[in-house]
């Protein structure tokens, strides 16, 4: 996920709306089941741009969207390996290019319509045939994916692969919704609100673009309904409202704010902090969108504005050797989080390594040589580099106006780059204007945050050729990269696709196509006073809220809401699943799911 898939890392902080959150307020200091509604609030400073799965970038969509639909195999709770979703169970054959898989019964839609393999084949054959740029790579060699019956996918490849159990983290759509939109183009317009329809815990029910969304539960959940009635997103203009108002109880939860003012919490009556994981890092990416590359076709049609003299590896290298990462980990994140190296996250351990090479290590006096070597001189002594034709190294500087820590990182790189002989013009804008200028080119420097998924092939796809135009932030095209690329998702052996991983990260790493300044921990306040529940992922020092799987939406409960249990299970967990707690207190039995079945894989498993 961007700020998640990009960056859930940098999405949600919650609140409430001021009488919704009293609302909420009240009923947790219940402690007994109550008929009113109850309400949880979380703030967040940045806007809901779309509900739409194919339109989908920033993590405040990919936290509706993991509400609103289910995946068909899910994260597991306590190390994201692959767990049942709406599929049960999986099986390859020997040969490793067919999979079975054996969807879920008795799941129905938000509109009550029956769920069904069909729905899983045509998602999955809407993006094969449409070649969905952001969701395709996540289905390497496909030679077909059929629904043989209601309750049975079978998935063949023309290579062996693992790919339906890393698992793909695209959000199954009902069928009977979206194929009667016709084409992809209609499909990529459709606004999917009102009457979301989704088979997910909570339905988006309300929302006013920019201000407030609501999600209210899903009574029918096939892992057992939530306990809380809605789940309400309130955005806040600023940091400052929106601390001020977890204070005052007016909101519930937040998260990603900045050091100073989660700081500020510890302590705090009523609040509990907690230091969630560094699964994504803040990056400094530089265009380089080359008209003259035939690998991305995409900027020989949108060349953009990008200065040339990033797409020199030498001046990308330079820049990367005068930034102190120790000194942003200490200076900007107060701590929270650890100097950044490749594109892979120490998080994600049986994967990442630590680059071989010395091509970005601290050396301002170094950085200064190269660009002497290179011919990169201050001719008419005003204290900027030109290139050796001429052009002066000022590049326009783009930072979020909702991340404190992104623009206090600009600031240093700004400062250090103006010692090497490099002009910045910063500007400091929304991520809706990054957004737009991402697309188009626009640019030649900005800071954005990446949440990528537990395993490594998400990210790492972000660098391939195809990938101009979608996920890639850079343009950066190799063909060598590519091949390895594709290398990795048909190794046969986790050695093997480990060897290979390594070695993309190292060539990555020595290109710098972008500059990994810093794996950041999450930062998530509550209002514990009033709210129980919440659990965390992965173990044992995980998400509150926002998990690649939501689990913490199914137990959160207000504070003596029917004793210490709660929480529905979506398989996979042993703990007594909301329903029965649910049944304890309000003398309505429940019906539980408790699936067993864990993988190897990588990613959260089932809710729950």
């Amino acid at each position: 996920m961007r700020t998640i898939r990009r960056a859930m890392a940098t999405v949600v902080a919650m609140g409430m709306v001021a009488g919704l959150g009293l609302a909420g307020t009240a009923l947790a200091q219940d402690t007994s089941p109550s008929d009113e509604k109850i309400s949880f609030v979380i703030g967040t400073t940045t806007g809901l741009p779309t509900v739409n799965p194919f339109r989908g970038l920033t993590a405040e969509t990919y936290y509706v969207l993991s509400l609103q639909y289910d995946l068909m195999i899910n994260f597991a709770k306590d190390d994201l390996s692959a767990a049942p979703g709406l599929a049960t169970e999986w099986e390859s054959s020997e040969d490793g290019l067919t999979w079975t898989i054996t969807t879920r019964d008795g799941v129905t839609w938000h509109d009550g319509e029956p769920f069904t393999a069909e729905d899983i084949e045509f998602t999955f054959n809407t993006i094969l045939e449409n070649e969905t740029g952001s969701f395709i790579d996540y289905f390497p060699n496909v030679e077909s994916i059929e629904a043989v019956d209601d309750n049975t996918l079978v998935w063949k490849a023309t290579e062996p692969t693992i790919a339906p159990v890393i698992p793909p983290w695209v959000y199954i759509l009902p069928k009977h919704i979206w194929e009667p939109l016709g084409s992809y183009a209609d499909m990529r317009n459709f606004a999917n609100f009102p009457d979301t329809i989704g088979t997910g815990p909570f339905q988006l029910t309300e929302y006013a673009r920019g201000e407030t969304w609501t999600l209210t539960k899903n009574e029918d959940y096939w892992a057992g309904a939530p306990i809380v009635d809605e789940i309400i997103v309130r955005k806040f203009n600023n940091e400052e409202a929106m601390v001020s108002a977890l204070r005052q109880g007016e909101i519930d939860y937040i998260s990603n704010v900045s050091v100073n003012l989660f700081n500020s919490l510890e302590g705090a009556e009523g609040i509990t902090t907690n230091v969630g994981p560094a699964t994504g890092f803040d990056q400094m990416s530089f265009n380089m969108c080359d008209p003259a590359t035939t690998l991305a076709n995409y900027c020989e049609k949108n060349p953009g504005t990008g200065h040339p003299a990033l797409r020199d590896p030498v001046v990308r290298q330079a820049i990367s050797k005068v930034i102190d990462r120790d000194t942003l980990v200490e200076r900007v994140l107060g701590g929270y989080g650890e100097p950044g190296s490749t594109v892979v996250p120490p998080f994600a351990a049986q994967w990442h390594t630590e680059p071989t090479s010395d091509t970005q290590a601290y050396d301002p006096a170094g950085a200064a040589q190269m660009l002497e070597d290179a011919g990169y001189v201050d001719t008419d002594g005003d204290g900027v580099r030109e290139t050796p034709d001429g052009e002066p190294l000022e590049f326009r500087f783009f930072l979020r106006s909702e991340s404190d820590e992104n623009q206090k990182s600009g600031e240093f790189i700004a400062d250090w780059l103006t010692d090497l002989g490099i002009a910045t013009k910063i500007t400091v804008g929304s991520t809706d204007e990054l957004t737009d200028i991402w697309y188009e080119h626009d640019f030649d420097l900005y800071i954005w945050g990446w949440a990528p998924d537990p395993d490594p092939d998400f990210i790492l796809s972000t660098f391939t050729s195809g990938q101009c135009g979608v996920w890639s932030d850079t343009c950066f095209s190799n063909a060598e990269y590519d091949e390895l690329y594709d290398a990795q998702q048909v190794a046969t052996s986790v050695e093997d696709r480990q060897q290979i991983i390594s070695e993309m990260q190292g060539f990555v790493y020595d290109q710098v196509p972008e500059v990994v300044l810093y794996y950041n921990n999450t930062l998530e306040a509550y209002r514990s006073d009033r709210w129980e529940g919440l659990v965390q992922s992965p173990e044992p020092q995980g998400f509150l809220l926002g998990q690649y799987t939501p689990y913490s939406e199914l137990t959160l409960r207000p504070v003596g809401f029917g004793g210490t249990g709660g929480g529905g299970s979506t398989g996979g967990e042993s703990g007594i699943p909301m329903g029965v707690w649910l049944g304890i207190v309000a003398g309505v039995i429940a019906i539980v799911v408790i699936v067993a079945l864990v993988r190897r894989g990588r990613s959260d498993e089932d809710l729950a």
